[in-house]
């Protein structure tokens, strides 16, 4: 049998890889519109940084590959380390990675709307119907408990 010989996954993983000057290794083949590289592995396909991590630090389990450097295509296992999602989530919020306000995907308010609901004396109804929104819509954002970092834009 002369089947075709597969070179080390590690091996074919590098070969996909550019080592940059800043010290981040850039996956040069597959990515996904978010920015996250895909590497092919004999069972299926699996995020590239998630990959490295595995073939250069360990077994990864449930929690997430954290990016200390910010890169998505980044694969250097130097700048990778595992945490749980609600970390995960924590790091993109600290370093403003995440979107907020009307610039929100799902936003159905501009930051002036917000502002107006806000200075608005009229009742939690009437505000709500004038805005094309709920009540309660209405109540969370008087209160603060959404639209918190409107003050930061």
């Amino acid at each position: 049998m002369s089947g075709k010989v597969r070179s080390p996954e590690s091996e074919r993983f590098m070969s996909h890889v550019v080592k940059h000057e800043s010290g981040c290794w850039l996956w040069k083949a597959y990515c996904m519109k978010n920015g996250y590289g895909m590497f092919r592995t004999p069972d299926r396909h699996e995020l590239a940084h998630r990959a490295s991590y595995r073939l250069f630090v360990g077994l990864t389990d449930s929690r997430d590959v954290m990016h200390q450097c910010d890169v998505r295509n980044c694969v250097n296992p130097k700048h990778l380390s595992l945490g749980t999602r609600l970390e995960n989530m924590q790091d993109a919020k600290q370093k403003g990675r995440t979107c907020f306000g009307e610039k929100h995907g799902r936003s159905k308010l501009s930051n002036e709307q917000v502002y107006l609901i806000r200075k608005s004396n009229k009742l939690q109804r009437e505000i709500a119907a004038d805005f094309g929104i709920t009540q309660s819509h209405v109540s969370v954002i008087k209160n603060g408990k959404q639209w918190q970092n409107l003050n930061r834009v």
